[in-house]
């Protein structure tokens, strides 16, 4: 995957200090890191809100969803 670098960003003072401790306290090795781990965590949850409103709005059953997800993987 290649990456992308973005100059600057803004951000509130509160976070800042945030994520300043938790690399301090060694949970993360830099600023980019908390920022690419929390970026993909929206998307995740953004894609899984979608796939839910599209279930419901198709009337597709938790149960018919799994059914056929085991289809694909065997």
């Amino acid at each position: 995957m290649k990456n992308v670098v973005i100059e600057q960003i803004k951000i509130p003072r509160d976070i800042y200090f945030e994520m300043k401790d938790r690399i301090r306290l060694g949970l993360y090795s830099s600023e980019s890191e908390i920022i690419s781990k929390a970026l993909k965590k929206v998307f995740a949850q953004e894609s899984r809100g979608f796939l839910r409103a599209l279930a419901k709005r198709e009337k597709v059953s938790e149960r018919s969803m799994l059914s056929e997800w085991r289809k694909i993987r065997n």
